[in-house]
């Protein structure tokens, strides 16, 4: 920054008098139809104003004399193809204002990414070597023309974003990258013959099959095409280009721009009180088994608030459609996907609890939603085997008698490791894998009759049901530990108490993670 403002008042100081060299260069460009932004461009200038007003400065500069008035701005660059050009940027505007007004994004703040033709590159080499050719510059005298270039992108931001932020109503923060990206992309109907010459030239365009596989539709890509360039030297590019006839019959295309905001992670905990209901839209064959699940109930509301094109939901960990979760609730995070209402207040978020609670009595928010950052998303899942997780399963036992059946021996087990194969219920979607896992400790109780009542079990045995409070490590399969799934953990419940165990309910009772 430093520097440019020392060139800037180098010139100033001394009237902005351009070289002989500079000069002879900047007026051979003009010759062969480069728009005067280019010129500048070419000979290495920085100063934003001579790219506002290239008329002005050219004149003030002496590259063009004073009565001048020659210019047809209305034929394209044989460089830039007209990006640099005010008939282009008045199009690109226009269409940025429709696509920022259509969409109706709220962030004060935005960013620009600007793609072009890659051939554009080729046409700026062959320009330097022409230039050379034709002026008998030296080879250190081309080096440094070639250095002095000013990036066409570079160009068209110091030139458009101050006019993008009057038209459109937002600024460029240079401190902060902004959340809010316009993509525009420009394209040219004669680029992919132009980089085909170029593959000609280092003769890869007939090459075999490995070359093919390597590059496929990639051939004219920005990398390819500047990779083959670094190949190929002034010599060759020149004795191939010079017969190439450059078209400037045509301006080029806005083809597209694209408005997208960064993901808003939006994060809190929920309890599931219902035992038919699944966390995430459930489909078989393409039909959906459920009328809703968590991940509607929660997520729905939020995206509908924030005017989010789509949705992520994560959570810490899962339960099963007949698991209900109770107390603290389980962690969770939705991914709002391109929101278009990114200012989010504690008030509208305190709206939102209300709203969701009020509206199912399957799903609770129990505590206040929060904005997450990256921070928080890494906690969410990082630590899933150190975490810990507390369960209530409802338990019966077969054929044996609670007289002889003791359960205080659960309560003095502590960090059982126990084996789990993957269970037959998952085989269809998880890897058959064993894994080992720890039962931290456990403290069981036998129920008594006037608690079966409430919950609508009725048995002429009522006397062998307990309850079994259990704290294990992340990731247990607790219902296949209750009753060992033929086998498939080891040790279960069942060898423990030498018993058949079968498990009734299950209730994920509380997750220790510090959320949100």
């Amino acid at each position: 920054m430093l520097r440019y403002y020392i060139y800037k008042l180098i010139r100033i100081f001394f009237k902005m008098n351009a070289t002989e060299s500079e000069k002879r260069i900047f007026n051979f460009l003009q010759l062969q139809n480069c728009c005067l932004r280019c010129c500048f461009r070419f000979v290495g200038w920085r100063t934003l104003d001579c790219y506002e007003d290239p008329i002005k400065y050219a004149k003030d500069a002496g590259y063009i004399k004073a009565e001048d008035i020659s210019f047809n701005d209305d034929v394209p660059c044989i460089t830039c193809l007209g990006i640099l050009q005010n008939k282009t940027q008045e199009q690109v505007i226009g269409k940025i204002q429709v696509e920022v007004n259509k969409q109706n994004y709220d962030s004060g703040t935005f960013i620009c990414a600007l793609t072009i033709p890659v051939c554009i590159s080729v046409r700026e080499r062959f320009l330097h070597i022409q230039c050379a050719t034709q002026l008998n510059l030296s080879e250190d005298a081309l080096l440094d023309f070639k250095i002095k270039l000013q990036s066409v992108k570079d160009v068209w931001k110091w030139i458009m974003i101050p006019k993008l932020e009057l038209a459109i109503k937002k600024q460029v923060d240079s401190m902060t990258p902004s959340p809010f990206l316009i993509e525009i992309i420009l394209t040219y109907k004669f680029n992919e013959k132009e980089c085909e010459t170029l593959l000609l030239c280092k003769g890869t365009n007939n090459t075999g099959n490995k070359w093919k596989r390597k590059y496929n539709e990639n051939r004219f890509s920005r990398k390819s095409i500047e990779t083959l360039m670094t190949k190929i030297i002034d010599k060759e590019f020149f004795q191939y280009f010079k017969a190439v006839s450059f078209d400037t019959s045509d301006n080029i295309n806005v083809e597209n721009i694209i408005c997208s905001h960064s993901s808003i992670f939006i994060g809190g905990r929920y309890n599931k009180l219902s035992r038919e209901l699944s966390q995430t839209p459930w489909f078989i064959n393409g039909e959906k088994k459920m009328q809703t699940s968590v991940q509607d109930i929660l997520c729905n509301p939020i995206a509908e608030v924030t005017k989010a094109q789509s949705i992520k939901f994560l959570s810490s960990g899962r339960e099963d459609v007949d698991v209900r979760n109770i107390y603290s609730g389980r962690p969770f995070a939705v991914e709002l996907i391109n929101p278009r209402m990114t200012k989010i207040t504690e008030e509208l978020l305190s709206n939102l609890v209300n709203k969701i609670n009020q509206s199912s009595k399957q799903v609770q928010i129990t505590s206040n939603l929060k904005v997450l950052s990256k921070y928080d998303l890494k906690r969410l899942k990082e630590g899933e085997n150190v975490k810990t997780k507390f369960y209530r399963a409802l338990c019966v036992c077969r054929n044996s008698s609670k007289n002889v059946l003791s359960l205080e021996k659960l309560n003095d087990l502590k960090r059982v490791k126990i084996i789990q194969k993957t269970p037959v219920r998952v085989l269809h979607r998880r890897p058959l894998s064993p894994r080992e896992r720890l039962i931290y400790e456990m403290r069981a109780r036998w129920v008594e009759p006037q608690e079966l009542k409430k919950l609508d079990i009725t048995t002429e045995d009522a006397s062998m049901f307990f309850v079994l409070d259990i704290k294990t490590q992340a990731g247990t399969y607790v219902k296949e530990f209750v009753h060992g799934d033929f086998g498939r953990t080891k040790p279960s419940l069942c060898d423990i108490l030498n018993v058949e165990i079968d498990i009734v309910a299950l209730d994920v009772t509380g997750i220790n993670l510090n959320w949100p």
